[in-house]
Protein backbone atom coordinates (compact mmCIF):
# COMPACT_ATOMS: atom_id res chain seq x y z
CA UNK A 1 0.00 0.00 0.00
CA UNK A 2 1.31 3.46 -0.92
CA UNK A 3 1.27 5.64 2.17
CA UNK A 4 2.60 9.08 2.87
CA UNK A 5 2.38 12.05 5.21
CA UNK A 6 0.06 14.85 4.17
CA UNK A 7 1.12 18.47 4.51
CA UNK A 8 -0.33 21.77 3.39
CA UNK A 9 1.52 24.85 2.29
CA UNK A 10 -0.27 28.00 3.39
CA UNK A 11 -0.01 31.52 2.04
CA UNK A 12 -1.85 34.26 3.91
CA UNK A 13 -1.68 37.79 5.15
CA UNK A 14 -4.37 37.75 7.84
CA UNK A 15 -3.67 35.36 10.72
CA UNK A 16 -7.37 35.10 11.59
CA UNK A 17 -8.18 33.62 8.16
CA UNK A 18 -5.18 31.32 8.54
CA UNK A 19 -6.45 30.07 11.90
CA UNK A 20 -9.96 29.52 10.58
CA UNK A 21 -8.65 27.66 7.52
CA UNK A 22 -6.44 25.48 9.72
CA UNK A 23 -9.46 24.63 11.85
CA UNK A 24 -11.26 23.36 8.75
CA UNK A 25 -8.16 21.46 7.61
CA UNK A 26 -8.00 19.74 11.00
CA UNK A 27 -11.67 18.80 10.66
CA UNK A 28 -10.86 17.25 7.27
CA UNK A 29 -7.43 15.70 7.84
CA UNK A 30 -6.99 15.27 11.58
CA UNK A 31 -4.44 16.43 14.10
CA UNK A 32 -1.47 18.58 13.12
CA UNK A 33 1.89 17.06 13.96
CA UNK A 34 4.06 20.11 13.35
CA UNK A 35 4.24 23.65 12.00
CA UNK A 36 7.13 25.11 10.05
CA UNK A 37 8.80 28.39 10.75
CA UNK A 38 7.10 31.18 8.84
CA UNK A 39 8.75 32.91 5.92
CA UNK A 40 8.14 36.20 4.14
CA UNK A 41 6.77 34.80 0.87
CA UNK A 42 6.85 38.23 -0.75
CA UNK A 43 10.66 38.02 -0.75
CA UNK A 44 10.38 35.06 -3.18
CA UNK A 45 7.53 36.07 -5.48
CA UNK A 46 4.85 38.66 -6.07
CA UNK A 47 2.63 36.14 -7.90
CA UNK A 48 -0.17 36.21 -5.30
CA UNK A 49 0.03 39.87 -4.26
CA UNK A 50 -2.88 41.00 -6.47
CA UNK A 51 -5.10 38.52 -4.66
CA UNK A 52 -3.67 38.23 -1.14
CA UNK A 53 -1.92 41.59 -0.80
CA UNK A 54 1.70 42.30 0.06
CA UNK A 55 3.71 40.92 2.97
CA UNK A 56 2.39 37.41 2.40
CA UNK A 57 3.40 34.79 4.95
CA UNK A 58 4.47 31.26 3.94
CA UNK A 59 3.96 28.40 6.35
CA UNK A 60 3.73 24.61 6.11
CA UNK A 61 1.74 22.30 8.36
CA UNK A 62 2.21 18.55 8.67
CA UNK A 63 -0.61 16.22 9.65
CA UNK A 64 -0.12 13.32 12.05
CA UNK A 65 -1.89 10.50 10.26
CA UNK A 66 -0.45 8.70 7.28
CA UNK A 67 -2.67 8.67 4.21
CA UNK A 68 -3.11 6.43 1.18
CA UNK A 69 -2.02 7.88 -2.14
CA UNK A 70 -5.15 6.54 -3.83
CA UNK A 71 -7.54 9.38 -4.71
CA UNK A 72 -4.92 11.96 -3.77
CA UNK A 73 -6.67 14.54 -5.95
CA UNK A 74 -9.43 14.68 -3.30
CA UNK A 75 -7.04 16.54 -0.97
CA UNK A 76 -6.65 19.40 -3.45
CA UNK A 77 -10.36 19.48 -4.30
CA UNK A 78 -11.08 19.82 -0.57
CA UNK A 79 -8.44 22.52 -0.05
CA UNK A 80 -9.95 24.53 -2.93
CA UNK A 81 -13.33 24.28 -1.21
CA UNK A 82 -11.82 25.59 2.04
CA UNK A 83 -10.14 28.45 0.16
CA UNK A 84 -13.46 29.34 -1.43
CA UNK A 85 -15.17 29.35 1.96
CA UNK A 86 -12.92 32.24 3.04
CA UNK A 87 -13.02 34.30 -0.15
CA UNK A 88 -13.78 37.99 0.29
CA UNK A 89 -14.92 40.11 -2.67
CA UNK A 90 -14.07 37.18 -4.93
CA UNK A 91 -10.46 37.03 -3.74
CA UNK A 92 -8.82 34.32 -1.68
CA UNK A 93 -7.68 35.25 1.80
CA UNK A 94 -5.65 32.07 2.17
CA UNK A 95 -3.97 29.84 -0.40
CA UNK A 96 -3.76 26.15 0.55
CA UNK A 97 -1.56 23.76 -1.42
CA UNK A 98 -1.62 20.19 -0.16
CA UNK A 99 1.15 17.75 -0.85
CA UNK A 100 2.61 14.52 0.38
CA UNK A 101 5.93 13.37 1.71
CA UNK A 102 7.07 9.88 0.82
CA UNK A 103 10.40 8.28 1.63
CA UNK A 104 11.54 9.18 -1.91
CA UNK A 105 10.06 12.59 -2.65
CA UNK A 106 7.79 15.50 -1.92
CA UNK A 107 4.81 15.86 -4.24
CA UNK A 108 2.63 18.95 -4.64
CA UNK A 109 -0.95 19.04 -5.87
CA UNK A 110 -2.11 21.85 -8.13
CA UNK A 111 -4.88 22.92 -10.48
CA UNK A 112 -2.33 24.29 -12.96
CA UNK A 113 -1.16 22.05 -15.80
CA UNK A 114 2.42 22.19 -17.01
CA UNK A 115 4.85 19.93 -18.87
CA UNK A 116 6.25 18.26 -15.73
CA UNK A 117 2.88 17.70 -14.03
CA UNK A 118 0.77 14.55 -14.22
CA UNK A 119 -3.01 14.66 -14.32
CA UNK A 120 -4.49 12.64 -11.43
CA UNK A 121 -8.21 13.42 -11.75
CA UNK A 122 -10.93 16.01 -11.17
CA UNK A 123 -8.85 18.83 -12.69
CA UNK A 124 -5.90 18.17 -10.35
CA UNK A 125 -2.24 17.65 -11.30
CA UNK A 126 0.68 16.35 -9.27
CA UNK A 127 4.36 17.20 -9.50
CA UNK A 128 7.43 15.85 -7.79
CA UNK A 129 8.93 18.99 -6.24
CA UNK A 130 11.82 17.63 -4.14
CA UNK A 131 13.77 14.38 -4.12
CA UNK A 132 15.07 12.90 -0.88
CA UNK A 133 18.56 11.45 -1.18
CA UNK A 134 20.98 9.80 1.26
CA UNK A 135 22.70 13.14 1.69
CA UNK A 136 19.68 15.44 1.90
CA UNK A 137 17.36 17.04 -0.62
CA UNK A 138 17.71 17.48 -4.36
CA UNK A 139 15.92 20.44 -5.91
CA UNK A 140 14.53 20.15 -9.42
CA UNK A 141 14.45 22.75 -12.20
CA UNK A 142 10.87 23.69 -11.24
CA UNK A 143 11.24 23.63 -7.46
CA UNK A 144 9.81 26.89 -6.11
CA UNK A 145 12.31 29.21 -4.37
CA UNK A 146 10.53 29.00 -1.00
CA UNK A 147 10.82 25.19 -1.13
CA UNK A 148 14.60 25.61 -1.57
CA UNK A 149 15.09 27.45 1.72
CA UNK A 150 16.90 26.02 4.72
CA UNK A 151 13.66 26.35 6.72
CA UNK A 152 11.71 24.28 4.19
CA UNK A 153 14.49 21.72 3.95
CA UNK A 154 14.69 21.30 7.71
CA UNK A 155 10.91 20.96 8.03
CA UNK A 156 10.56 18.41 5.22
CA UNK A 157 13.61 16.36 6.25
CA UNK A 158 12.20 16.12 9.78
CA UNK A 159 8.84 15.03 8.35
CA UNK A 160 10.57 12.36 6.28
CA UNK A 161 12.48 11.14 9.37
CA UNK A 162 9.21 10.74 11.23
CA UNK A 163 7.74 8.82 8.26
CA UNK A 164 10.83 6.60 8.16
CA UNK A 165 10.42 5.80 11.85
CA UNK A 166 6.78 4.65 11.55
Amino acid sequence: MNRALLFCGLLYKDRDYRNRAISELVDSYGEIKSYSKTLNFSSFSNYYEAELGDEIIREWILFSEMIDLDHLYEKKVNSCSIENHFRRDGMRTVNIDPGVITLNNLQLLTTKNFAHRIYIGEGIYCEVTLLFTRTGIKHLDWTYPDYKTIEAGDFFKEARRSLKNT
